[in-house]
Parts: C-alpha cells; sequence; structure tokens
C-alpha cells in the first residue's frame, strides 16, 4: 500500500466577512476549545490505518521540495484548510480508499473542491505550477470526481457560525445540537437546565431584549432541555481570543454592556442582607471552588506551578492574599442595593454584533424563583473583568 502524503494547504484567502470574526489568523489555525483546525484535522487522521505524512503549507512554492523526500511510491491528497470535517467516518473511509487509486481525482462536495487526490508525483507537480499562476482550480482539474457529504465550508460566513457554535463553553454534562435556525440545549442536570429557562420568564420585561429567548423546555427522566433560536452572530471570546476587535470596535462593546449594568432592575435592601450576600459571592463561593480544585488529579501539577512560578507557596497563600485586599474594600461604605444580574458576564456568554451593534447574553447563572434573580451590583462587573483583566477567555479557548 502506497504512503500518502497530506497536503494541507493553509493559503486559502480568507473572506472578509469571515476576517470580522477571526482576525488576520488563516483558516488552520483558528482555535476552538483550545485546539487549532490544523490539530484537529491531524487528531482524525491520526486515528486512520492508512499510513499518512502530514504538511501543514503556509507557502506552496516550496512543497515540492519536501514531497520529493518520500520518493515516487506516494499518493499525494492536497486539502483545502476552509474545510473542516463533519462526518469523521465518512471522511476516514475515504482516506481508506486514497492509497489505492489509479487516477488522480478531485473530491467534491455541493460543487466545491475540497481536495484533490494524485497518484504520482509528476501530475502533482504540474498542477501545482499551474494552481500558483491561475489560482482558478475548476480550469485546471478536469479529473474525474469523487462527491462526498464530510466537510463543512467554513469559508462561507453562516458555516463558520455553525462550526463555532457547535464549540459553546458547554459543560460535560450538556449537549448543544441545532441547525442554522435554532439551537436546543440538553442535559443530564436538568435542575440547571431548568433554572435557566425560568431565569427568561421570571425576568422583567424591560431586561429580556438583552437576552436570547428559550422556548420548548422539555424534561424526562434522565434529561431536560430548552430551545433558542440560532443568533448570526459570535460569542465575544471568539473574536477576543483571535484579536479581530479594534479599539473602536471595543469601546462599542464596553458602552453597550455598561448600558445593561446600568439600567438592571434594583431595590434597596439592608446593610446585613448586602453583606450577606457579598460573603457568599466573594468568599464563600472562592472557598468551595478551592476545596473543590485540591480534589481534582490535576492538583498536584498545579500546586507544583504555584510553588515554582510564583511567589506563594500554596493555593491557600493566594486566597490569604486575596481575603486581605477584600477586606480592604469590604470595609468601605456602599449603597445597599441588590440587582438582577446574569451572573456570569463573560465574553463567552456575549454575542455582540458590530454591523448591528446588537448585543445578546446566554447562558445566565439560571433561577427558579424570583427571589434568586438578585444578586450584588459588583459581581456581573468581576465577571467582566475576568474576561478583560484576567484573560479567562485566552485560558478557555488557547493552550497558554
Amino acid at each position: 500500500m502506497k504512503k500518502v502524503i497530506v497536503v494541507y494547504d493553509d493559503t486559502v484567502n480568507v473572506p472578509y466577512n469571515v476576517q470580522i470574526v477571526i482576525g488576520k489568523t488563516s483558516f488552520g489555525q483558528i482555535i476552538l476549545k483550545r485546539k487549532t483546525v490544523c490539530t484537529r484535522f491531524l487528531e482524525i487522521l491520526q486515528q486512520t490505518n492508512v499510513d499518512i505524512e502530514f504538511i501543514r503549507e503556509t507557502d506552496l512554492k516550496n512543497i515540492n521540495q519536501k514531497i520529493e523526500l518520500y520518493g515516487k511510491n506516494i499518493v499525494i491528497l492536497h486539502i483545502f484548510s476552509n474545510f473542516v470535517v463533519k462526518d469523521e467516518n465518512e471522511f476516514k473511509i475515504l482516506l481508506e480508499k486514497i492509497p489505492f487509486i489509479n487516477e488522480n481525482y478531485k473530491i467534491v462536495q455541493e460543487h466545491d473542491i475540497v481536495a484533490i487526490a494524485f497518484n504520482q508525483l509528476d501530475s502533482y507537480k504540474e498542477m501545482l505550477e499551474r494552481y500558483l499562476l491561475a489560482k482558478d482550480l475548476e480550469s485546471i482539474t478536469k479529473y474525474s470526481s469523487i462527491t462526498v457529504n464530510a466537510f463543512l465550508n467554513i469559508a462561507n460566513y453562516n458555516n463558520l457560525l455553525t462550526y463555532i457554535s457547535g464549540g459553546f463553553d458547554a459543560r460535560f454534562f450538556n449537549s448543544l445540537e441545532g441547525n442554522e435556525y435554532i439551537v436546543t440545549k440538553k442535559s443530564t442536570n436538568k435542575n440547571k437546565i431548568k433554572k435557566e429557562y425560568m431565569y427568561y420568564q421570571l425576568l422583567p420585561d424591560e431586561m429580556k431584549k438583552w437576552m436570547v429567548m428559550p422556548y420548548a423546555f422539555k424534561e424526562n427522566e434522565e434529561t431536560a432541555q430548552y430551545t433558542m433560536e440560532r443568533m448570526h452572530m459570535t460569542d465575544i471570546a471568539i473574536r477576543w481570543t483571535h484579536k479581530a476587535i479594534d479599539e473602536e470596535e471595543f469601546r462599542n462593546i464596553l458602552n453597550k454592556t455598561f448600558y445593561y449594568i446600568t439600567n438592571r432592575t434594583q431595590k434597596t435592601i439592608t446593610k446585613r442582607e448586602y453583606e450577606e450576600i457579598e460573603y457568599d459571592l466573594y468568599v464563600y463561593k472562592v472557598q468551595k471552588r478551592i476545596e473543590e480544585l485540591k480534589k481534582e488529579n490535576l492538583y498536584s501539577k498545579i500546586d507544583l506551578y504555584i510553588k515554582s512560578g510564583t511567589e506563594f507557596n500554596s493555593i491557600d497563600d493566594i486566597f490569604e492574599y486575596y481575603l486581605r485586599i477584600y477586606k480592604q474594600y469590604s470595609v468601605k461604605e456602599k449603597k445597599c442595593i441588590s440587582v438582577i444580574g446574569h451572573g456570569d458576564l463573560c465574553f463567552a456568554n456575549m454575542l455582540y454584533s458590530k454591523a448591528t451593534d446588537m448585543l445578546r447574553l446566554i447562558d445566565p447563572k439560571g433561577a427558579l424563583t424570583e427571589e434568586e434573580l438578585w444578586t450584588d451590583p459588583y459581581y456581573d462587573i468581576a465577571k467582566l473583568s475576568h474576561s478583560i483583566c484576567g484573560n479567562y477567555d485566552f485560558f478557555n479557548c488557547r493552550n497558554i
């Protein structure tokens, strides 16, 4: 069986409307949940029994020299990076057939050329020379076709949004399903799903405009679910981590966000009530999360990192330092009010359209009663700071 050289062509031009989402990043270097598109593609290749050599290429002028090192007994699959795999099984079947081709083929999906397979090096060189000059695949690929339905063309703006939305930061117990028009969120944590659904129903009318409306709540013995309209805009975290937001747009996002924060429904509470809410959010909740973290298998590595890479000897030392800062501010006089807050106002839960200046929020903390809607007025701001100053979305989306 011949060796298959997979040339991952990451020189594909990125359309302007896609650049709005991913900035100057190439398709292969788009990062979704800590992995690049290219890395995800390579992982699928490694799951097959085919003898494959993988080459990610950002400059096709030198590719011939690299391939010649593998000799003549090879098959070359030249695939374009704007196509991501949506059906792994079909793609793997295609890969298993590639080593046995006896002529050149173009892999086609809905009239788009996804990839081209060559049964010999010379024919690949010839095609490549013409492609570099013309960049016109149709005129230089007069080959037989193999029709597939295994890919998603993320050079299409709506397809890109579909691909990205499939990577919502859903926790392990959640699943997200849908199509171009709707998204259904399902979970075995039925209480959480019900709280997210009821949160919207309990909101004052003047605050509902900020949220994506959930509907069609269903519950059975094992799971609960609700459906939402698919908003054709990305969460801010995707664009923030790909450096696709300029200073002017960032200012517009903040103006819109603080308009929401300033106009949240509020009420006056007693000083004791205020202090109890404050302590629960900023002390007890942090303590609880630390104790949960200590039970994780990876905690020993985190503890070693703290000792070797910071000025602290343990996470408890960090918490003590945090408490000292917290106490400095908690003793100051504050206006004793409570607000109806989102509860997790980070960039990953904020959808924004630059073209329309529209902001919509998703995945609130949830509530089953009206009383559970209320929170400390600074909590949403602290969550927002988590994204802007704490680089939360870089840790959440990228390997850093």
